[in-house]
């Protein structure tokens, strides 16, 4: 597969999904903008709202007035891709690579289909920011670095990815993070707590494949690490526990810190629709964030 097919194949994802799971009426209800301040008051007409009738003002005079709002400095969406060795790798039809890019072109897609301008950040050796944008064109420039094979490789680095963020980016805004959290670099604790002291909205989107976490029992297999430059043969039969609790533990782990420097975080696997999920979240008690 080459770029164009994948950006092909990643555009009809979007669509489908967002008219599937209702996508686009969750973004809309959940990152509206930050809401809206007096401005002025005006003589009533027939097609006003009658709520907004300014009672007490109306009395003193002959003529019935209306509250005239303006909404606040609209909001913005960021949103930061790990684009890392440990994400291109997947045992399900999709990479994680490929999965988490469909995610935040729907993110895309939907914040800009919202009237919110949205930009992104891909995070791996090679670093690619787009500054907050609205219009379908910014939407076709996601999409083509999201399927650039030349931005992926090398580590993750939550420090490079949040000093890029907190500097660059204004205050109103909902971030989000789509990552495997696997291989994270940098002690990101403290640069993620002020990421959510500044930020509107800050969500954690673990991104996963079931090998991740679970190993079939099926003899001696070979593996390699993410960067391809050591291989291992193992007998799954004799590591699968170990494996399995270890990777559970550090699923905890990384879960217990997400929430103690205060993001949102919400955990999808490559088998699953994550904008099901997303629906789900919103719709629980923990979606109020």
């Amino acid at each position: 597969m080459d770029s164009d097919e994948l950006s092909n194949r990643i555009t009809t994802e979007v669509q489908r999904v967002s008219e599937k799971f209702r996508f686009l009426m969750q973004y809309k209800e959940q990152f509206q903008s930050s809401g809206i301040e007096f401005s002025d008051l005006r003589e009533y007409q027939p097609t006003d709202d009658a709520s907004r009738i300014d009672w007490k003002n109306s009395a003193k005079s002959t003529k019935t007035f209306v509250q005239e709002y303006e909404e606040e400095k609209d909001m913005e969406t960021f949103i930061i891709v790990d684009v890392s060795d440990t994400m291109l790798f997947g045992t399900a039809e999709k990479l994680k690579s490929e999965y988490a890019a469909t995610i935040a072109a729907t993110l895309a897609y939907s914040a800009i289909d919202s009237g919110i301008n949205v930009g992104i950040a891909l995070i791996g050796d090679n670093v690619t920011i787009l500054t907050p944008d609205g219009g379908q064109v910014q939407f076709q420039k996601i999409v083509h670095e999201l399927t650039d094979f030349e931005n992926y490789g090398g580590d993750f680095n939550m420090d490079t990815a949040m000093n890029k963020t907190i500097g660059n980016i204004k205050d109103d805004t909902a971030v989000f993070i789509v990552s495997d959290f696997l291989d994270i670099k940098g002690e990101w604790k403290l640069k993620m707590q002020l990421a959510n002291m500044k930020f509107r909205h800050v969500m954690s989107v673990i991104t996963k494949d079931r090998r991740d976490y679970k190993l079939p029992d099926s003899g001696l297999m070979r593996f390699e690490s993410p960067d391809g430059s050591q291989q291992r043969i193992v007998d799954t039969a004799k590591i699968k526990d170990d494996f399995e609790e270890e990777a559970e533990k550090r699923k905890e782990e990384i879960k217990q810190k997400l929430s103690e420097s205060g993001s949102a975080h919400l955990e999808v696997d490559t088998r699953e629709s994550f904008a099901a999920n997303f629906v789900e979240y919103f719709e629980s008690s923990k979606g109020s964030w």
